[in-house]
């Protein structure tokens, strides 16, 4: 399939909601041509470089589920991550905008039967110290663990290669040992 890309150094996996303020020429275009379709657009993953940022050939399917105007005039929309993707090729119209030939693949193929209120519990947290984000997810209580690592793994501010590599696993226990290491770093 074929998707404009929006690449991004902030992350959004299936099942995630992202906030986002819309304001060069190119974005505007395509929010304006992919407005109401399916599939609607893919967050690309961005990777800082030597050199500058680099695409890395993920993304995540989106579609917007709300539109607003912000205080300062820019357009504001809310994405939700549908389907994880593989990119296998990129192209760029005459004014910057990108797109990517994509491949839906699986997150965590094979399930991960484990669970740990730990971890619901710690972002449950999370979201009411971050009220801005907390906004996004009034569900988020009961959800699954493996929900809750990819909203851990969307916030971490660790770089997007890591987050590949976690993502791309057969199951979400690479993930849960990471994020449960650093939820209890300290710990006596």
């Amino acid at each position: 399939m074929k998707l404009p890309l929006f690449p991004l150094n902030a992350h959004v996996f299936p099942g995630g909601k992202l906030s986002l303020r819309i304001f060069e020429a190119r974005y505007l275009r395509m929010i304006k041509e992919r407005a109401g379709k399916e599939p609607c657009f893919a967050m690309g993953m961005l990777e800082d470089r030597e050199g500058g940022a680099e695409v890395l050939p993920w993304a995540t399917q989106v579609r917007m589920v709300d539109f607003s105007q912000l205080e300062d005039g820019l357009l504001g929309i809310v994405v939700e991550g549908v389907q994880w993707l593989h990119i296998e090729d990129i192209t760029t119209d005459d004014d910057g905008l990108r797109w990517a030939d994509c491949k839906p693949v699986s997150i965590w193929s094979e399930p991960n039967h484990e669970q740990d209120a730990s971890i619901n519990s710690a972002l449950l947290s999370l979201f009411g110290q971050y009220p801005e984000l907390g906004k996004l997810y009034p569900e988020a209580a009961g959800q699954s663990m493996d929900w809750s690592l990819q909203r851990w793994l969307e916030v971490l501010p660790i770089d997007a290669g890591n987050k590949v590599s976690l993502l791309n696993q057969l199951n979400s226990k690479p993930a849960f040992e990471f994020v449960n290491n650093l939820l209890h770093q300290g710990d006596p």
